[in-house]
């Protein structure tokens, strides 16, 4: 068991989760069982190191979420920009063409036209930013959900061992 450390090794490029989960389950399956019991004999500086690589981890699924979170109002502040743009140059072009009472009427259509078209563009870049947000929260909120099943299963296999001392003697290994 002592050689199995090395599989919780930091990786430079960070460690999954789920690595680190598939280790524990790997260790659980692994360990040697006690005479007459359903309880195995597992490392407990191995498990608190996997733990700790697990909370490691986590602030990066959070930072993650951070990001998609920034992006999305990034978007929005620059969909803002960009109305707010527009709403400027249609207002510009409307007082140049103030001249006499046609040209008026024909620059207050058009900046109408480009108020309208401002609002609906802004409109649809925030529903887009919200969709791609939804869309990466439902993801990571899956992700998350999966690793914390895995931890629950693992700490069900401990829990299991240790409930059930009356098992034969001779009994294989769980798979």
């Amino acid at each position: 068991m002592a050689d199995d450390r090395d599989d919780f090794a930091p990786d430079p490029e960070g460690i999954s989760i789920f690595d680190v989960l598939d280790r524990l389950e790997a260790m659980v399956n692994q360990s040697r069982r006690l005479p007459l019991t359903s309880s195995i004999v597992v490392g407990e500086d191995e498990i608190l190191e996997a733990l700790d690589q697990i909370r490691v981890s986590l602030p990066d699924e959070i930072r993650e979420a951070r990001m998609v979170l920034e992006t999305r109002e990034a978007r929005i502040r620059e969909a803002g920009e960009q109305a707010e743009q527009i709403l400027l140059a249609a207002q510009e072009r409307a007082e140049r063409l103030t001249h006499d009472h046609e040209v008026t009427r024909r620059a207050a259509a058009e900046a109408d036209r480009m108020i309208t078209e401002a609002r609906d563009r802004s409109r649809k870049m925030r529903r887009d930013a919200d969709d791609y947000v939804r869309d990466r929260m439902s993801e990571l909120e899956a992700e998350l959900s999966s690793a914390l099943a895995q931890v629950r299963r693992g700490l069900e296999t401990l829990d299991v061992g240790e409930e059930s001392d009356e098992k034969p003697k001779g009994r294989g290994r769980r798979r």
